[in-house]
């Protein structure tokens, strides 16, 4: 009996250990978007600084402006949500899941390697910016 407990308490620990796998996003998959985001995040700075949209422009219209250049840029994120944040002369992106519920990478566009990989944090982090532009890009 004290056999089949301890057996059944394995395999809970086991499946519940698999669930929590598939739900994480891979380190390679991961790596992959942080790669295409700094491109991105370049793309979104190069506008903000240099053909700043309407203030009142949307997120979605943001990013199309930044991006019509190339408009392949977006197509890594085609699972994601993605988010952009300007202050002033400065932006950042973030890439939530689909449900725009958990943050997992962000990125200035000022700067030249990804600045947050949300994702590999310990506990699900909020699909909210966190970076403060004027400290990173006032570097």
């Amino acid at each position: 009996m004290k056999r089949k407990i301890h057996l059944l308490v394995y395999l809970a620990l086991a499946a519940s250990l698999l669930a929590a796998c598939a739900l994480r996003p891979s380190e390679r998959e991961m790596n992959y978007l942080a790669s295409a985001l700094t491109k991105v995040s370049a793309a979104v700075d190069a506008t903000v600084r240099f053909r700043p949209p309407p203030t009142a422009a949307s997120e979605a219209e943001m990013l199309q402006a930044s991006t019509s250049h190339d408009p392949g840029l977006l197509k890594p994120f085609a699972d994601y949500t993605l988010r952009v944040q300007r202050s002033g002369r400065a932006s950042v992106v973030l890439v939530c899941d689909r449900a725009a519920k958990t943050a997992l990478l962000e990125d200035a566009g000022c700067t030249a390697k990804l600045d947050e990989h949300r994702w590999s944090e310990a506990t699900a982090q909020r699909c909210e910016f966190t970076l403060d532009l004027s400290t990173v890009c006032g570097r």
